[in-house]
Parts: C-alpha cells; structure tokens; sequence
C-alpha cells in the first residue's frame, strides 16, 4: 500500500468583482484569491496492481459531509482516471479530517479536491504538468485551479484562470463563520436583480499588492456578492471587526464567511475573544504560493494592471 497526505489550504477572496454572465448561465469574475493557513487534511492510500480505472472509496470526519459522488474528491478521481491511461494501483481510499468550514466561502471542498488531484499525481509518478492538472480540476469546480497552486493570485473567467501577483504582506487574519448558510446560487441571483452593483477599486487594490502597503490593500477589500448577501449578521461581524482594529473585513466568497485584516496579533486575539463562544473562528496568516509543479505561468503584477487600464 502507498498512501500520501496533504494539507488542503482555505482561501478567501480579497476582491470578487461579478463582471458579467455567461450564455451558459455562469458569471464571469475577477477575483483576488488567498490561501490561508486553516487545512484540511486528506490522506489518499492506493493499493493494488495496474488499472485502467481503479475503484474509489472516500471517508471523512464530518457525518455531513457526502462520501459519495457527490463529492469533489470523487469527480477529481474520475476526471484524472480518464485523462491517465494506466494508473498504478487498483484502488484509491481517500480520507478527508475536515477542518474548514463548509458553506462559508472558504473553498473547503476544491481545496479537497486540489490536494486529492495532486496526491494522485504524485502516487503516479508526477506525470502531469501544472497546465493539465488545472485544467482537470477546472472541469470539477472553477475554484480548484486556484487552489491547486495557491498563495496570491488574479483568478478571471468563472474563476479557473489563474495569474500569480504579489504576496499579501505578513499578517494576522480573522476569520468567523457564524451559524448559517448561504446558497451560491441564490446570491448570484440576488446579485443579477441588484441596481447598482459594487466594483473594486482594482486598480487602486493591484497598486497597493505591489507596494506590499497592508493598509491601503485592507481598505480596497471588496466583494459584489456581500451587497446580495441580504444577511444582517454580515454586517455586524463586520462592524466588530473594524471596532477591535481590523485594517479591513469583508465577506468571502457567497459567504458566510466573514474576514478581517490585522497588523496586530493581539489585537487579533482580542477579536477572537469576541466571538470565539458564538460561533466558528479561527485566527491564521496568509500563504504563499507552490512552487514545485511545473509549467507554473508568472506574470509581473505591472502587465496585469496595465491590461486592466486598457480594458476597463
């Protein structure tokens, strides 16, 4: 038996801006993603001799969570079984320890599917390149590019292009989770009936990244879905947040997820306290990126703001 285990990094979205939707009923986006230090963990152990297709069984620590197809990690074992001729095993166990929340914007389950596309890369040998490996995880879930290389990055289409940028400067990061969920699909909808949708102010946002100025990045924190989030709770994490000294908070993501920015580790803690008996949180600090897929695609921060003044 060979087995491998992974973290599998959260991330939030430091700007989402909802550009425009797609004759296919999808929404175009362009978003600033960030891997953060809350993990998952998933552990693959593949046995067995050479097979076409092997067999795939998957468990996980949270009871809510589907084992079944439904699951990210099973549609990521299908699609890389179809792209690889001859795995080398005949069977694949895949074992999630959930730590991240679900229904909270955090990508908890393409982060799963990310670690999983690259535990079976390397049970067979890194065969696949980075381009590939992306563009299998982007038939399972947009979000799963990003994660599979993570740290800062532009993600445009419906999420699965991905253009590494600067590092978010060392930091402290709150984020809570309080008690409910919002549906994707119900927020995008909710977003399509508003009349004056909110945009980032993305130039002003790339700027800031690249002069690594933490608080300028933390005021130019933007999200259009928080507007159709239509949930009070939102607003007033929010407000605790800014009044405990976050530099900025917003919504990840369709939420429910709320972060804030600190430069402070204790005021951080403070912040923490607040909410710690109430709800989900956790305090954590940003990642950087992978660097050992290859065929990794690096653009300077520079050509993509001037792209962007040229096309907005």
């Amino acid at each position: 038996m060979q087995n491998i285990m992974l973290k599998a990094p959260a991330k939030i979205n430091l700007t989402l801006d909802i550009i425009g939707k797609r004759a296919d009923g999808y929404h175009n986006i362009r978003s600033v993603m960030q891997s953060i230090s809350i993990f998952d963990y998933v552990t693959l152990y593949a046995e067995g001799k050479k097979c076409a297709f092997p067999d795939i069984r998957i468990t996980c620590t949270r009871p809510d969570i589907p084992t079944d197809e439904r699951n990210i990690a099973y549609k990521v074992c299908k699609a890389f079984f179809k792209t690889v001729i001859e795995l080398p095993f005949d069977s694949i166990t895949i074992h999630i320890d959930k730590k991240i929340p679900s229904s909270a914007g955090l990508a908890g389950g393409s982060a799963d599917g990310a670690a999983v596309l690259k535990g079976l890369n390397s049970l067979c040998g890194d065969i696949l390149s980075y381009d590939e490996l992306c563009k299998i995880g982007a038939s399972a879930g947009a979000d799963i590019p990003f994660c599979i290389v993570g740290g800062t990055a532009l993600c445009e289409g419906i999420g699965e292009k991905v253009t590494h940028l600067n590092p978010l400067p060392d930091c402290e990061i709150l984020v809570v989770k309080p008690d409910i969920s919002i549906s994707t699909t119900q927020s995008y909808k909710r977003f399509d009936k508003l009349k004056n949708p909110r945009f980032s102010d993305f130039d002003t946002f790339l700027a800031a990244l690249e002069a690594g100025d933490l608080h300028l990045i933390s005021r130019c924190l933007s999200n259009s879905l928080e507007d159709a989030s239509d949930e009070r709770i939102i607003a007033d994490i929010k407000s605790v947040m800014l009044k405990s000294g976050a530099l900025g908070a917003m919504m990840t993501g369709s939420g429910s997820a709320v972060f804030g920015i600190f430069d402070s580790k204790l005021k951080a803690k403070k912040c923490y306290l607040k909410f710690i008996r109430k709800m989900f949180c956790s305090i954590c600090n940003p990642l950087k990126r992978f660097n050992s897929l290859p065929g990794m695609p690096v653009k300077h921060l520079s050509d993509v703001r001037t792209n962007y003044l040229q096309r907005f």
